[in-house]
């Protein structure tokens, strides 16, 4: 079983590697373009020194820098790897078995067809975790130097450290296998797969990221009898006083100032909830796949 799942599954093994290699030359190229940068502006003097209250204006211009224009090319393929890869590797993985009519060789041998499956889907989604777990050490080191000076809980970064990215590759891999299954056509699953695949995440990213955001953002109060004169939503530092905040919205009430806002603290929260989600969608996929594929008899 192992030898076979390898010799089905090796092209989609060398492609994910090479897409890796391309992923890493970029991420490299720009992460230590950043990082002279950063050393460059005087930006570790002025943390060390002032925790950025002294140095606005150079943390602004490094910002705008490096999360706009070319330098931020590398947060378009780490939002569309996670489900174009899983949807182009699990909708063959029964889709095309079915297609072709091999499954009556497969399922009529001494291994029975959920063993095969489990098999099967053991080894692909163990690679697709390798695969997931290397992407998100190579952006949480791409991204360390802009997150020292803004939030982490930003689309970008927030969408391709932690859980999230690897989750959601699986999420998108399940839904895949399950449509290949239910299709039996492999280039109909994977467009199947697509359009499901974009009503959950679209309630994730409701969900964590939406008007009303899940869990509720944190109030501050902070008073303000000169009328704090330059305090924004986009002040840097932020009004909250720490780099890492995640500034919503600012509002005036009497002499205070309302400052609504993600806490830094909070990311691991918002990877746990958006991460148990898509593999809470993974999970149920792949469960149904191996239940119908164990009731089908034809």
């Amino acid at each position: 079983m192992i030898w076979v799942t390898w010799r089905q599954h090796r092209a989609q093994a060398i492609a994910c590697l090479a897409l890796f290699c391309a992923l890493a030359a970029l991420a490299i190229t720009l992460g230590l373009s950043m990082r002279a940068a950063f050393s460059s502006d005087g930006l570790p003097a002025c943390l060390a020194r002032s925790g950025g209250t002294g140095c606005p204006a150079a943390i602004t211009s490094f910002v705008d820098k490096f999360s706009q224009g070319a330098a931020s090319l590398i947060n378009l393929p780490l939002i569309a790897i996670p489900v174009f890869l899983g949807i182009v590797v699990g909708a063959p993985l029964l889709g095309r078995e079915l297609e072709q009519g091999t499954w009556r060789l497969a399922w009529t041998q001494t291994v029975p067809r959920t063993r095969w499956l489990v098999t099967k889907l053991g080894l692909v989604t163990g690679g697709l975790v390798l695969f997931g777990v290397a992407v998100t050490a190579l952006t949480t080191w791409y991204y360390g130097p802009l997150e020292q000076v803004s939030s982490r809980l930003q689309f970008g970064p927030s969408s391709a450290e932690g859980l999230t990215f690897t989750a959601s590759l699986l999420g998108a891999f399940g839904l895949a296998v399950l449509a290949g299954l239910l299709l039996r056509n492999t280039i109909g699953a994977m467009v199947a797969a697509y359009i499901a695949w974009e009503i959950p995440s679209a309630f994730v990213l409701l969900v964590l990221n939406g008007p009303g955001h899940f869990p509720a953002p944190a109030t501050m109060r902070i008073p303000c009898r000169d009328g704090c004169p330059g305090a924004g939503v986009n002040s840097v530092p932020p009004v909250t006083g720490h780099l890492g905040d995640s500034v919503l919205s600012i509002a005036r009430s009497g002499g205070d100032l309302v400052v609504s806002y993600l806490p830094a603290s909070r990311f691991w929260t918002v990877q746990f909830i958006g991460g148990g989600l898509y593999l809470l969608i993974a999970a149920s996929a792949l469960g149904t796949a191996i239940w119908l594929l164990h009731r089908r008899t034809t």
